[in-house]
């Protein structure tokens, strides 16, 4: 068998038209660390033999497959992420590109993907993949990187072949976080200075199996969580007194790449948050650096506003459609006309 390197391996995904129905990866990603592999439940026999020994026997009860993969966020390949986080989507042209604006499903049978990886050893395909987290993290000097973890069905031989398209990719210097009484001032809000901030989606998955199956037949989403860490220079405690006070804010996070243009405007993502709380603060005073600062915050219901917990989320690219030959399902729906702009993009 040969021998070869991690950068051999590619890893492909597509949006499953129908749930646990698998299609052809349509997306490559440009994956940085992989660790998704099957996992299996053994039952070990525990009777007696006349000896002080265990059981004879270690039988395979159940069958998954689940870890996880780091990830360059390039600008077409991560609205299918967004779509298994959040569960909708709606497209529509705009300025010369396309904007697809994701919201929260309120359901527990979010969007799957079907995963693809291609290396020297054989193919394999990993259906009904289910994002169990995703972490976007924007540090200054570096590309904008996301965590996601999943857990799918088990694999399957693979026939596929890679197929990478250029993407654009965002640097933490175009990266811009608001913070805001609410989202209607965020618009004229002031970019806070941050030294890096990390954004966390937790689905809390849950595996359904049947009796006579190995395979679980579906994989469901459950209580849906935003938390958040925000590091910044320690100036005054502005920030330290949001946590005691119990103060709410509104938070965006923009990122627009102004180095390229699509059609009149840029290859951009945002995310509006209604309402956060700030729940634990830290210091770093360390003798020889600058001193800093880390809030940590946490989504929560909006339930006196906007009624949400996300307000706006969308991504600005080139591509027009994430389900494989243009089916969507129920939960994605297609716009002729635009929602709300964003001067950033404009």
């Amino acid at each position: 068998m040969p021998k070869w390197t991690g950068r051999r391996l590619s890893i492909g995904i597509g949006v499953e038209g129908v749930r646990g129905t698998g299609v052809a990866a349509s997306l490559w990603l440009n994956a940085t660390a992989f660790s998704f592999f099957d996992k299996v439940t053994k039952v070990r026999t525990n009777a007696g033999y006349g000896g002080i020994w265990g059981g004879d026997q270690s039988l395979v009860a159940q069958k998954w497959a689940d870890g996880e993969m780091e990830i360059e966020m390039g600008d077409q390949s991560f609205g299918a992420i967004m779509i298994a986080t959040l569960g909708a989507i709606s497209s529509a042209k705009y300025l010369g590109a396309y904007k697809h604006t994701f919201t929260l499903q309120n359901d527990n049978t979010h969007d799957s993907l079907s995963i693809q990886t291609v290396d020297p050893i054989g193919d394999l395909t990993f259906e009904l993949s289910m994002i169990e987290s995703l972490t976007i993290e924007v540090l200054q000097e570096a590309l904008v990187m996301y965590t996601v973890a999943f857990k799918s069905k088990p694999s399957q031989a693979g026939t596929s072949t890679a197929s990478y398209v250029a993407e654009n990719k965002f640097l933490g210097r175009f990266a811009k976080l608001y913070l805001a009484a609410n989202t209607g001032t965020l618009d004229d809000a002031d970019a806070i200075c941050v030294k890096r901030i990390t954004m966390t989606f937790n689905k809390n998955l849950e595996d359904n199996y049947c009796l006579g199956e190995e395979a679980p037949s579906d994989i469901m989403n459950k209580m849906f969580t935003i938390t958040g860490e925000i590091e910044l220079n320690y100036e005054d405690r502005v920030y330290m007194d949001y946590m005691l006070d119990g103060d709410y804010k509104a938070l965006r996070l923009d990122i627009v790449n102004t180095d390229v243009t699509i059609g009149t405007t840029n290859p951009a993502f945002r995310i509006d948050l209604s309402k956060v709380d700030f729940d634990e603060w830290d210091s770093d005073h360390a003798l020889d650096d600058i001193v800093t600062q880390n809030l940590n915050f946490t989504a929560d219901y909006d339930l006196d506003g906007n009624d949400n917990v996300i307000n706006d989320c969308y991504l600005v690219n080139e591509k027009d459609d994430y389900y494989v030959g243009g089916t969507t399902t129920s939960s994605s729906t297609s716009s002729s006309t635009s929602s709300s702009t964003s001067s950033s993009t404009a």
